[in-house]
């Protein structure tokens, strides 16, 4: 019996004496972590809750030039609920009516599914339980003034935590233009501005509750944030509105993929309007899918047949007077025909002409013959005038130029006659605008910009200055005669259908197909470049549509042109005539008529001359003696004429070149 006890008793010691060392031992081991590593793991604890976290400042807004707001960052709150500082009486008498209001300002639960909410949250001391998302101001205050979140939030629990979601006021306008900033993507002025917009961070003690959620330790910051500025862009609203619904209105009548238009401002190069429309996959819709001004290059076909002509003319290789024999409208080179759109060609033409009627083979015979043995001085002339170089465009995205160079694999003989009238190289619209927009500027090339200027706290802190590219791409004279062809394409030529009384307009149509090596993909791209008006240019302007449904039509003066004039004219008209003439009206009126009457008389000029050129005997009747002779003595006929007054009859010897008229 002693034995047992003995051997309980000396179990029992054991036992304390195992405890008493591994208290011991636990009891050291906090010691010595305590005095070695301490304040160590303190801070690396204190830093796990609570830390000094960034907060983002207000994003700068982005505004037209004439003061519309086109992106701004509008405030949305986030709301959590600190349910264990919350009174257990409080609680029970505001639940009821609180939860009637939040089911009436936030539908998504009913009354009693938030009752149930609300107390699940108070019996579990939820400590960031959510409340809402994304509320408006208005509707946070809503919130904040419900009986069981009215008050201090150190009674009330009420979290509030602040931030801004981008919006843009107009809509769809210039949507690819104005662009985005994200984490994962940027486009557009959003993301070429972003340092000026996004302007500095804050910081501010919060106190984390689990996970990734921070709850705010007060309102004060520890470092103030910095709002970002504002951008002004050149983008005027109502002139973006009409180029908008001009092509939107094309797109849809021609059936078309995409298309884009472009307005510049001559003299300073502000892209005052920008629409770029692409049909969605699932239906007939247009909307801003990528920015095709700045970023898709393509073959331009007939607008460049401007610029080789410019060459040329510089080059002293070509004259516009020159008589070319279109050849019934096709010419092979090695095999390959070049053919016009016209068939049976335009016979006999001068040069001149030839770029209003936008003969291909006009301009090939013309300007091959003096090139094709030195085809690296065409090349380095397309760098000379900017054509063969980005514009350096403020957004991101622009595409380069391909100009192919005589050294290159696939260059061979009919590189460079094809070039000639657009085809193998590459431009995207925009770049075709800033060329053609030197052209109307009188020779000087301007970089194109969308940005007016930046502002902080409503004060312009810095301003746009135009670019010069280049200060004169050409001679003066060059520059004269190409402006004169563009206005007379207008008036006679390939855009004749756009032709109105009220404004001139000047510019060239240019039909380039797509794929054409591939019979099943073949489509076409419509585009026309020009400005107007055509004397004293204020805008330049580029419409591209590409892949229009061919049964409606794909040639560029049906599809394209007809978009730059209801532009040109809308813009026209909004654009107040308020000078008066020095001279009087009366004067003026009296003088216009006169210029009237005489631009008539050029233009029975013109085409009489046109009919000549081309072997047939014009309409007479009506012209004064002095007009036929003016005509016909210039040409070299002999004129026989009888009586006094008006034509009244006509008779022509071509072979002779002799004329008879008789005048009554």
């Amino acid at each position: 019996m002693n034995n047992k006890y003995d051997l309980s008793i000396r179990r029992m010691a054991w036992l304390v004496i195992f405890i008493g060392i591994f208290t011991f031992t636990v009891l050291f081991r906090l010691y010595f972590i305590s005095l070695s590593l301490g304040s160590e793991l303190i801070s690396s604890a204190r830093q796990k809750v609570i830390q000094e976290r960034e907060v983002a400042a207000n994003r700068g807004n982005i505004y037209s030039n004439d003061g519309q707001l086109l992106a701004t960052s509008m405030p949305v709150y986030e709301l959590r609920w600190d349910a264990a500082i919350v009174d257990a009486n409080r609680f029970k008498s505001e639940i009821l009516e609180t939860s009637q209001q939040l089911s009436v300002l936030l539908p998504g639960k009913g009354k009693k599914a938030w009752m149930k909410y609300l107390q699940l949250n108070f019996s579990r001391q939820k400590r960031y339980a959510l409340i809402a998302k994304n509320l408006s101001y208005s509707d946070y205050r809503k919130v904040a003034l419900m009986p069981l979140f009215k008050g201090h939030r150190y009674t009330t629990g009420l979290i509030t935590q602040e931030s801004h979601k981008r919006l843009m006021p107009l809509g769809l306008l210039a949507e690819r233009t104005i662009g985005y900033q994200r984490t994962d993507a940027q486009a557009g002025l959003e993301s070429s501005f972003q340092e000026t917009l996004k302007g500095h961070t804050g910081k501010r003690w919060m106190q984390n509750l689990g996970g990734d959620q921070w709850k705010p330790i007060d309102s004060e910051y520890s470092t103030e944030p910095v709002n970002g500025q504002d951008i002004i862009t050149t983008l005027n609203t109502r002139m973006q509105d009409i180029a908008h619904k001009a092509l939107q209105q094309q797109l849809k009548k021609h059936n078309a993929d995409h298309g884009c238009i472009v307005i510049m401002e001559v003299k300073t190069g502000k892209i005052r309007a920008i629409s770029n429309l692409g049909r969605t996959s699932k239906n007939a819709k247009y909307r801003e899918l990528r920015n095709y001004a700045v970023w898709e290059k393509s073959e331009p076909g007939s607008t460049f047949k401007v610029a080789a002509l410019l060459v040329a003319m510089e080059d002293g290789k070509v004259d516009t007077s020159q008589k070319i024999d279109t050849e019934k409208g096709v010419f092979s080179i090695y095999g390959k025909k070049i053919k016009d759109s016209r068939r049976g060609g335009y016979g006999l033409i001068s040069l001149g002409r030839a770029l209003e009627l936008s003969s291909n083979t006009a301009i090939v015979k013309a300007l091959y013959s003096k090139y094709s043995k030195t085809p690296q001085d065409f090349i380095d002339r397309m760098y000379q005038i900017g054509l063969a170089t980005k514009t350096g465009i403020q957004i991101p995205g622009e595409s380069s130029p391909h100009i192919p160079q005589p050294n290159d694999d696939d260059w061979s003989g009919v590189t460079l006659p094809w070039m000639l009238f657009g085809y193998g190289l590459e431009n995207t619209p925009l770049q075709i605008l800033t060329f053609y927009n030197a052209i109307a500027n009188n020779g000087k090339m301007v970089r194109p910009t969308l940005w007016e200027g930046t502002r902080d706290h409503g004060i312009i802190i810095q301003e746009h200055e135009t670019q010069v590219i280049h200060p004169s791409i050409a001679s003066e004279r060059s520059i004269r005669q190409i402006q004169d062809l563009l206005e007379k394409a207008v008036k006679r030529g390939t855009a004749r259908n756009i032709y109105t009384d009220s404004l001139d307009l000047a510019g060239k149509t240019g039909t380039s197909q797509l794929n054409y090596w591939d019979s099943e993909n073949l489509g076409y791209q419509a585009s026309f470049a020009g400005y107007f008006p055509a004397k004293k240019p204020i805008y330049s302007c580029i419409v591209v549509i590409n892949r229009p449904e061919i049964s409606t039509g794909y040639y560029a003066n049906v599809v394209a042109a007809p978009v730059f004039r209801n532009v040109a004219m809308a813009i026209h008209k909004m654009t107040p005539q308020i000078d008066s003439p020095s001279e009087g009206y009366w004067t003026r009126a009296i003088k216009k008529r006169s210029e009237d009457l005489n631009e008539k008389r050029l233009s029975r000029f013109a085409y009489a001359a046109e009919k000549l050129e081309q072997g047939l005997t014009p309409s007479l009747e009506g012209w004064s003696a002095s007009d036929v002779i003016q005509l016909y003595e210039e040409i070299g006929w002999s004129i026989e004429i009888e009586g006094h007054g008006k034509v009244v009859l006509s008779q022509s010897l071509i072979k002779s070149k002799k004329i008879y008229i008789k005048l009554g």
